[in-house]
């Protein structure tokens, strides 16, 4: 198998993305904030605190150091550029209530796993003095001794690499057992499909950040759980992109069109022949085209770039920079096309000339992918008394029924009820204020109201059933007599940081995919009958008239 276009690509977007990312960051040795990698904060001064969890970016910038194509000089200025980025991280690390990601006093966990991980990452590599970090690695280490991410869990993977990290270049910050207790309780998070929870459900983009961090672990600590870990998520992103061919997008627990790729093409060095054969498909099929506008990190901000992902790309193309050219077949397990996973509730079902995709447990969702064609319905916003209800939620409350690949799948559920929360100097205020007094306790209440709700109203009811002919969904809805209901965007509802870029599927859910749909009310309860017809059979009703 060849992946030089695959590394042809990826070289080309990091040429793209390298001066774009450096822009973010000060790069004046003679101010205060050289090396902060927040330009929000440093230059364009719209933000009182430096976003910490982009002090990642230092650890892009001395990767960047190290390839073979650039000059001296830029060596040397990077050089001091990433030594300047981890000193900025342990002058905000050390502050009270530090780690802020998205308002002062925060405390969060990303921003303290992630950037520790990079920075502790720089210590090992001497490319800061580990003396002059000290004061934040020791905060940083007590931090993640004592806490525990279990709903994303790619970032309590992080955390944990970073634990270990620390524990490699600064061995009395760490106590003696707590990585064992850690490490355990962590990949716990992952499920016998191999997917960890992010969010009440599975990621594969989330879940290709935590294959990076699981390396990370593996080459702190050279304990092979973390790979054993990673070549099961690595198999489950396999079985997603092989049959579709591309990534989930909506699918996703998160909403997540990135992939990154480090973690992915690891398996090409270091994987057993299954993993590596895996890891070699996945390449092809999502980073051949990477250069081109239409893929997926043609959407990724910069902020994004400067987060984990950027340092993803690089250390990626060190691998192929090793093993680019024609790979021998390698031996790894078929993809089943038509399959239903129990616990993500994913259904995968071979139709004529492509692939049907529907996510059960997000309410539903339909993605219709043929021969270049596609078709998604994202279900229902219902507005009601100021209010909006969708069936397009992620929830293990969602029942399933009536399950067969190869030709039905049936989705009941509670509507989940939604409503934008507006910023204002005031409520700034009182977040700022309410962080000061109780620093990272009121960050449950906070994801309480943007991401995860329990409680549902009124009633979705959707049958999907096809042949070789047609799609026909049909959906029900009570509860809500007299609201106005129309069919959902691609956007969802629950609030993602890293999601929401730009898809040409916001402009239109259909393209040469033939779509009727009816609608109607009786006695109170709303019904909707949608049809897909495939390409080749509008081509043969076309041909018969």
């Amino acid at each position: 198998m060849h992946i030089n276009d695959a590394a042809k690509g990826l070289e080309t977007r990091y040429k793209y993305v390298l001066p774009r990312l450096f822009s973010q960051i000060c790069r004046d040795p003679n101010d205060v904030n050289f090396g902060c990698c927040d330009r929000n904060f440093w230059h364009y001064r719209i933000r009182d605190f430096s976003s910490i969890i982009l002090q990642q970016g230092a650890y892009f910038v001395f990767l960047a150091s190290k390839r073979k194509d650039c000059s001296p000089e830029f060596r040397s200025f990077a050089r001091t550029l990433s030594a300047g980025g981890a000193a900025f991280w342990n002058k905000r690390a050390k502050m009270r209530g530090a780690f802020e990601e998205y308002y002062p006093f925060e405390s969060g966990y990303p921003p303290l796993a992630f950037s520790a991980l990079a920075v502790a990452k720089l210590a090992s590599e001497n490319a800061v003095d580990p003396e002059t970090i000290l004061p934040g690695m020791r905060k940083a280490a007590r931090q993640l001794s004592g806490r525990f991410e279990p709903q994303a869990a790619n970032q309590q993977i992080a955390g944990l690499a970073a634990l270990a990290w620390i524990a490699k270049v600064y061995p009395d910050l760490v106590e003696d057992g707590v990585l064992d207790r850690l490490k355990q309780k962590s990949l716990s998070l992952q499920t016998k499909e191999g997917w960890f929870w992010e969010y009440d459900g599975p990621d594969i983009g989330y879940l290709s950040v935590t294959i990076d961090c699981l390396w990370d672990l593996y080459d702190a600590t050279q304990d092979r759980d973390y790979i054993c870990a990673a070549e099961k998520a690595l198999t489950f992103i396999y079985e997603c992109v092989i049959p579709c061919k591309c990534g989930l997008g909506m699918i996703n627990a998160r909403n997540t069109d990135y992939i990154v790729p480090y973690g992915i093409t690891r398996f090409l060095t270091d994987g057993t022949p299954s993993s590596r054969g895996k890891s070699l498909k996945i390449i092809e099929i999502l980073y051949s085209n990477s250069a081109e506008p239409s893929h997926f990190f043609s959407s990724v901000d910069d902020r994004y770039w400067c987060h984990y992902i950027g340092h993803s790309l690089v250390r990626a193309l060190e691998i192929l920079d090793k093993c680019s050219g024609d790979f021998p077949a390698e031996t790894c397990a078929a993809c089943d096309a038509d399959k239903y996973f129990d616990l993500s509730g994913y259904m995968f079902s071979s139709v004529p000339q492509g692939i049907l995709t529907v996510a059960a447990k997000k309410g539903g969702v339909v993605r219709l992918l043929c021969d270049g064609c596609y078709a998604l319905d994202f279900g229902w916003i219902v507005k009601q008394k100021g209010k909006q209800y969708v069936s397009h939620w992620w929830s293990q409350n969602w029942d399933v029924s009536d399950v067969s690949p190869d030709h039905s799948i049936s989705i009941s559920g509670c509507l989940f009820p939604h409503r934008t929360i507006q910023s204002s100097p005031l409520r700034h205020f009182i977040l700022r204020l309410s962080s000061f007094i109780f620093g990272r306790h009121i960050i449950k209440l906070l994801k309480g109201i943007m991401i995860f709700k329990k409680n549902g109203s009124g009633k979705f009811v959707r049958k999907i059933s096809f042949n070789e002919n047609k799609i026909e969904i049909s959906d029900f809805i009570y509860g809500f007599s007299g609201a106005l209901i129309e069919p959902a965007g691609r956007t969802s509802k629950r609030h993602v940081a890293s999601a929401d870029s730009y898809h040409c599927e916001d402009a239109a859910l259909v393209s040469g995919i033939t779509l009727d749909r009816q609608t109607n009310w009786e006695n109170g309860v709303f019904h909707a009958v949608t049809v897909m017809l495939y390409p080749e059979k509008v081509s043969e009703i076309d041909n018969a008239n």
